[in-house]
């Protein structure tokens, strides 16, 4: 099955937060060292759930920081460079998938979409079975610049062809995953190549996400 399939191609693309979100982010930072330093070796329920919930934060941050700051009126150094992607790939003729694990995420880039005149199907968790087969059909026939997926949302069940693009918008530490989410048009019936993007913010944790994925994908291998 592997030798007909068309090539695919991985790449990661690092961009540097503004100063703004730096600022956000090494402050949250802090703050979580200090209080990390403050628990014991010996971590309870409640504790265990603190922690996820600070580096969750500090993944959040490292997206958007309106998605930890609901006053936050700027964009994102990642935004940006997707919007600069989506329109590059609208030109060529091309339609990406684009995968977050935070729909409050999906949100921000379906209002950027909006706000740039390009047309998007969506699905997360919320989608109805029937919604998400028209949605799925429509894209499928042309409808839709992008497809916006939420990563548990788009994992199985979607023969997504038409797309030849895959954008990974935060980095998940299991590589099976995202693989999932990529083969929803890196799978049989797809006659182009396709490209898989992971857009990372440098100098953030979803960097150290990255390295334990590739430790994962190199452990499986």
């Amino acid at each position: 099955v592997l030798r007909e399939l068309p090539p695919r191609t991985e790449t990661n693309l690092l961009v540097d937060l503004t100063p703004q979100e730096r600022d956000r982010y090494d402050r949250m930072r802090l703050a979580t060292v200090s209080e990390l330093d403050t628990l014991g070796e010996q971590l309870n329920q409640d504790q265990r759930f603190r922690v996820l919930q600070m580096l969750t934060r500090l993944r959040q941050l490292a997206c958007h920081v309106g998605l930890v700051d609901e006053t936050w009126e700027g964009s994102s150094s990642k935004l940006q460079l997707l919007m600069e992607r989506l329109e590059q790939l609208k030109e060529r003729g091309s339609r990406p998938l684009v995968f977050s694990q935070f729909t409050s995420h999906l949100a921000l880039i379906s209002k950027a979409c909006d706000a740039a005149g390009i047309s998007y199907q969506y699905l997360d968790g919320q989608t109805t079975p029937l919604q998400r087969q028209q949605r799925v059909e429509a894209f499928q026939n042309g409808e839709g610049d992008a497809f916006l997926i939420s990563l548990k949302a788009g994992g199985t069940g979607l023969n997504l062809t038409a797309a030849d693009y895959v954008i990974h918008m935060d980095p998940w530490w299991n590589p099976a995953v995202e693989d999932q989410a990529t083969d929803r048009t890196h799978r049989i019936g797809q006659t182009k190549p396709v490209m898989v993007y992971r857009i990372i913010a440098r100098g953030t944790n979803e960097e150290q996400t990255l390295a334990l994925e590739e430790g994962e994908r190199d452990l499986v291998e």
